[in-house]
């Protein structure tokens, strides 16, 4: 974690003014030397107070931070500036013994407002003890509150690493269900699997006959489990968009799921065929 610390503090002291910069270095001292309860809530929730040279819009984006490859890392795509400086104060907690590193968080999360929930939700991946986050992470996607969802569901390598099945289903059905970035969610096609499949073609027969829209990318994760219900919806929703993305999308799929009944449709249909290239759609490096 030492790389993540040192990108993300060069970018803490390239926004702060220099006293700024010393007052935040001096209370992350004092937490790293007694880290008790009071002095990492004080310093946590004061963060806003403490940058405000920054001006509230102030967003960041670290690039290559995170691939499918990479164990645990942050991806930090677009956070407001506060998020980025109290994921590094998390950073910066020492590794306590379990019980007592916990429970130093669960005061946070506790009684945490909707940004700074958001920011703990994102750090997950750096916290010692992964495991004991699991249900944090569970609750978390069930939120309300979009920044907080968003902060798991999105651009967060831990939910592929540590949900069992049925809660990382739960969180790509989430995901689709509020409209989300999909190809943001790390880990997709790896934890890709026939019951989040089969999941979402009941999803898509529903907002089908309930004459709504379906997200494109929802036929990339169906491809690899293509059955005759899934085809069923599929042809109906071709015929009847007028979208590029869905006839792109439904392209890709019947090309690379090899189902017969796929197989012979797209032979069947030249001007769809021709639209089963990837090349500048969200699932192109699928």
């Amino acid at each position: 974690m030492k790389d993540v610390e040192a990108d993300l503090q060069d970018q803490i002291a390239r926004h702060l003014s220099k006293e700024e910069w010393h007052k935040l270095i001096e209370q992350v001292q004092r937490l790293i030397e007694n880290p008790q309860p009071n002095t990492l809530a004080r310093v946590f929730t004061t963060v806003p107070r403490m940058t405000r040279s920054t001006g509230y819009d102030l967003r960041i984006t670290l690039e290559q931070q995170t691939t499918e490859a990479d164990e645990m890392r942050l991806a930090v795509k677009n956070w407001p500036f506060v998020r980025l400086v109290r994921v590094w104060i998390l950073l910066n907690l020492p590794a306590l013994d379990q019980p007592t590193y916990v429970s130093l968080l669960d005061r946070l999360f506790n009684y945490g407002e909707m940004e700074e929930l958001a920011a703990l939700y994102a750090a997950l991946p750096i916290y010692h003890y992964p495991s004991a986050w699991k249900l944090r992470c569970i609750e978390g996607i069930r939120s309300n509150m979009a920044p907080v969802r968003q902060a798991i569901l999105l651009n967060n390598p831990y939910p592929s690493r540590h949900l069992e099945e049925g809660a990382w289903n739960q969180l790509v059905l989430k995901a689709f269900f509020t409209d989300e970035d999909i190809p943001q969610i790390i880990g997709l096609k790896a934890r890709n699997n026939a019951r989040l499949a089969d999941a979402l073609v009941d999803y898509a027969h529903e907002l089908y006959a309930a004459k709504r829209a379906i997200n494109p990318f929802l036929w990339i994760l169906v491809s690899s489990y293509m059955n005759d219900r899934a085809f069923q919806v599929m042809e109906r929703v071709v015929a009847e968009s007028q979208q590029l993305m869905t006839h792109k999308a439904i392209a890709y799929a019947c090309r690379v799921s090899n189902f017969p009944r796929c197989v012979e449709f797209l032979a069947g249909k030249s001007q769809l065929s021709d639209l089963s290239d990837a090349t500048g759609t969200p699932w192109e490096r699928w």
